[in-house]
């Protein structure tokens, strides 16, 4: 059982220092998912480094320590960048129900529904939803924490989800 601890972030630095923070406190990477609009601030993470500034590849450094970090199109909402169990979740879902496979995959991670609805208005318009699974109290603060000192907006989390593998 873990419990799911969230939040919005508004441009991909503050993403980048809340996943390099989350590492940085004995978070792995499978625990770890974030989501955001592949049009977003994100510079092209197959990019040479010689293309790339400094701040750019520190921010891609603490990105693709993520699990599964992959582009995908979401028909009927968008291409996106997720990593992390999302991914997993956004790979069980059917094809067939377009519109609802981001609100369905935040759903499968343990976001409420009515939580979930309004991630995805917030994705779409470009910001990143990261979650992180928690199993203890103090691991729930500690995400907590790291969220409020980077500023994070919409901090929240959800009841116990089981593992289903």
């Amino acid at each position: 059982m873990y419990k799911p601890v969230f939040c919005i972030c508004q441009d991909i630095g503050q993403t980048a220092a809340i996943v390099n923070n989350l590492k940085t406190a004995g978070f792995s990477n499978n625990e770890i998912s974030l989501v955001f609009p592949e049009n977003s601030s994100l510079p092209d993470l197959q990019q040479t480094s010689y293309e790339n500034t400094d701040s750019t590849e520190e921010h891609n450094r603490d990105l693709e320590w993520l699990s599964g970090i992959d582009s995908l199109d979401i028909p009927g909402v968008g291409r996106f960048i997720a990593a992390g169990p999302i991914m997993v979740e956004l790979s069980r879902i059917p094809q067939t129900d377009q519109v609802n496979d981001l609100i369905a995959a935040l759903v499968g991670v343990g976001i409420p529904i009515h939580h979930a609805e309004h991630y995805q208005e917030k994705i779409k318009a470009g910001s990143t939803l990261i979650a992180v699974n928690t199993a203890t109290v103090e691991n729930r603060d500690t995400a907590n924490t790291i969220f409020q000192q980077a500023e994070a907006e919409d901090i929240s989390s959800s009841e116990e989800v089981s593992v289903i593998v």
